[in-house]
């Protein structure tokens, strides 16, 4: 990210960098998880919604803030195992600082812009129980990669495709904020895939 940013402020055209602005909405699926997950939610399909931030000049690097909310992602329909031990609330949250790789403009001004991008950043994950038995909230390091690309419809809006892979970065376990979020002797691992579609605000 750092080396991101030295390039792109070292652009010659960095005065006529874009800001593009999206809010998104999609799905999250493909999910894995070692956390307490009584229904085995995880794996299945969640709506979710968030929005991103992206400056792109010229050239084919860029910068960009992610933030991606799922909500219910350890809940399901049907009832769980023990109606008492059903989940009331969850969500996962994604909030990542990405650097970017894209077409340079000159290629086809301001037509369909692929891009790639991946970074670092805060994942959350928390669930409840009508009990409180097995409470979790947990703050990990995350990253995530992604692809996509931007068609600008006018000068100042257009539409956003993104596919990206989201996970904890794999090293020391952090400290639950509440319970013991897996079974002893395990690693905490979460992963997940999101697609999403937005409208692009460009300034």
């Amino acid at each position: 990210m750092l080396l991101g940013l030295v390039l792109l402020l070292g652009l010659p055209a960095t005065s006529a960098a874009d800001w593009h602005l999206t809010p998104l909405i999609g799905y999250t699926f493909k999910g894995s998880t070692t956390l307490v997950d009584l229904k085995g939610a995880a794996e299945v399909r969640h709506w979710n919604y968030g929005g991103a931030v992206m400056l792109l000049g010229d050239g084919p690097v860029g910068l960009e803030a992610f933030f991606l909310h799922t909500p219910g992602f350890f809940q399901r329909g049907g009832e769980g195992l023990v109606v008492s031990f059903d989940v009331v609330s969850s969500r996962t949250d994604a909030l990542m600082g990405n650097a970017v790789l894209t077409v340079p403009r000159r290629l086809n001004r301001y037509g369909l812009r692929p891009y790639v991008s991946g970074g670092l950043g805060l994942l959350h994950a928390s669930s409840r129980d009508q009990l409180n038995v097995t409470p979790v909230r947990l703050n990990l390091l995350g990253m995530n990669v992604g692809a996509g690309a931007v068609g600008l419809l006018s000068d100042r809006v257009g539409l956003r495709f993104d596919l990206r892979y989201i996970r904890k970065v794999q090293g020391p376990d952090p400290e639950a904020i509440e319970s013991p979020p897996v079974p002893p002797g395990l690693p905490i691992r979460l992963r997940y895939w999101t697609s999403t579609l937005g409208v692009v605000f460009r300034y």
